[in-house]
């Protein structure tokens, strides 16, 4: 019972941790002071640290997850904020394909990083594509899923920063893509 409670707190508090991140970040953005601390990363060895960071996240939320990440993709991007792109990508694919499987694909195509997740959730409808990435924005009622509709306009900003794009391709009740391309 006691670990229960203990585990209830720990969640409530990574919850409020990451809300309270968000907000700074919607502030530091606001501000034009988004500061990245680029060094030599491997996006595939970080999605791989990510993804078993989220082990029994995904397990809970019976989403099995295929990763394809065999082979390093090496660039100079900050590593704080490329692995806050990935799980804010891999939190949303758990949150709208729950009890669905999810695939992440890192590969290198010449001089560009590329970042794909995939889920098998409710998808998006084709008027909402675009302005998911907007801040305080979602697809969906906000009864339904948690959230504030913060994480993806993040996801864009710290893309953005680093000269890259992020898109996603959807089909309501077929899932999401979400694909980040990084120089």
């Amino acid at each position: 019972y006691l670990a229960d409670r203990l585990a209830i707190v720990a969640d409530q508090s990574k919850r409020l941790t990451r809300l309270i991140n968000d907000l700074l970040d919607i502030s530091r953005i606001s501000a034009g002071r988004l500061e990245l601390e680029c060094a030599p990363t491997d996006l595939a060895a970080l999605t791989r640290h990510v993804a078993e960071q989220f082990r029994d996240e995904l397990a809970l939320a019976g989403c099995p997850l295929t990763l394809n990440a065999a082979t390093p993709v090496v660039g100079t991007w900050d590593t704080a904020r490329v692995e806050q792109v990935i799980t804010n990508l891999l939190t949303n694919a758990m949150k709208y394909g729950r009890g669905r499987p999810i695939e992440i694909t890192v590969a290198r195509n010449g001089q560009t990083a590329h970042l794909a997740v995939r889920d098998e959730g409710i998808g998006i409808a084709p008027e909402h594509i675009e302005r998911i990435f907007e801040r305080f924005e979602r697809a969906v009622a906000p009864g339904r899923f948690g959230g504030m509709g913060l994480g993806l306009y993040i996801t864009r900003q710290i893309v953005e920063a680093h000269g890259g794009t992020i898109r996603a391709g959807s089909r309501p009740g077929q899932g999401s893509t979400f694909t980040v391309v990084l120089p």
